[in-house]
């Protein structure tokens, strides 16, 4: 059994160490350890001001880069899109700049910028699925071609909204049953679509302008609900955007591409959608948005890519494509439109 002489020998032993440990550190140990701190500070002061100076560098030749890639823009996109009319579709929590930039972008290559919609959170929305199927089959009939049987509802409201966008008539304006479809979609119990510019010409090709990725910080992710319920609307996002595609001469998604859960992200990994659909990424970057009007062309012409820096990207910048002016109807042809309206 453990007695008293064991108890205050340790405590001894203990207030001899704390004496040594007093001694040696205000002795011959305080000088060294001080020294060792503060150079330990010094270097620390040294690397944050040099990453502070790479920093302030870095941003100065982003800034100068993005100026530079602004000059050429025009010279560079030129007459890839001449006469080209396009319509631009907004999705929900999409950055006002980046759609501001993607139109600049595109009348910078020749574009005409027709007419742009907002979609509203009622096309995504969980709470809506009932009406929107709903609505779809209510809208069947105005659809000319109409999707194949069977197709989903989102992309049957996709199919419409790009043909309410692209359909017109001979003179290039709006046909009766394209603004019957807008008029539907922006006037129905839960609106689908706001107008942000009314459609003044039939588009040959439409834009979708996606939001950037959600920023989180380091070591965070989404909580299961957040991430349960962006899945469900980033489906019928990406059946809205196979819908869009099937109509008009061509069409892009641009977006980001940085996590699973960006458009652009969920259009590559789906199989039918990849197929259909052309999408730029990195649209938070100037480098992203100048390829939209490049991409677009590509598309018109025919080939289906995705572009830029994210997963599954199948270049970094669209091929160069100029197309030619669109075919101007020719007397005869107005003759016989006007005799099949008048009919």
């Amino acid at each position: 059994m453990i007695d008293f002489r064991y108890h205050l020998v340790s405590l001894i032993a203990v207030f001899l160490a704390l004496a040594l440990g007093i001694l040696l550190g205000a002795g011959p140990l305080n000088q060294p350890l001080g020294d060792q701190l503060t150079g330990q500070v010094e270097e620390l002061r040294e690397d944050r001001d040099r990453l502070r100076t790479e920093l302030e560098v870095s941003e100065v030749e982003r800034e100068n880069r993005d100026r530079f890639l602004e000059e050429v823009a025009p010279a560079t996109l030129g007459s890839r899109l001449e006469g080209r009319s396009v319509a631009v579709v907004v999705l929900p929590a999409a950055n006002e700049d980046d759609v501001a930039d993607v139109r600049l972008h595109l009348e910078q290559a020749g574009a005409t910028v027709t007419g742009q919609v907002q979609v509203t959170e009622a096309w995504t929305d969980p709470a809506t699925a009932t009406f929107r199927s709903s609505f779809s089959g209510q809208i069947l009939g105005y659809l000319d071609p109409a999707p194949e049987d069977g197709a989903d509802a989102g992309v049957i409201l996709g199919t419409a909204l790009g043909q309410a966008l692209t359909r017109g008539d001979v003179d290039g304006t709006p046909a009766t049953d394209a603004e019957t479809l807008l008029e539907l979609f922006v006037s129905a119990d839960d609106p689908l679509v706001e107008l942000t510019e009314q459609p003044t010409l039939a588009a040959n090709a439409t834009v979708v302008v996606a939001p950037r990725s959600e920023a989180t910080g380091p070591g965070e992710s989404p909580e299961p609900a957040d991430v349960e319920s962006r899945e469900q609307r980033l489906a019928e996002e990406v059946a809205l955007t196979r819908g869009i595609a099937a109509t008009g001469e061509g069409t892009v998604v641009a977006g980001s591409a940085a996590t699973d859960l960006d458009l652009v992200s969920a259009v590559r990994a789906d199989g039918a959608a990849a197929e259909t659909v052309t999408t730029t990424d990195s649209v938070a970057e100037l480098t992203g948005r100048l390829s939209v009007p490049m991409a677009l062309a590509v598309d018109i012409s025919g080939e289906v890519g995705h572009y830029g820096v994210g997963a599954e990207a199948t270049a970094l910048v669209p091929p160069a494509v100029y197309l030619p002016p669109p075919a101007v109807p020719s007397p005869e042809q107005d003759e016989a439109a006007e005799a099949e309206d008048g009919a």
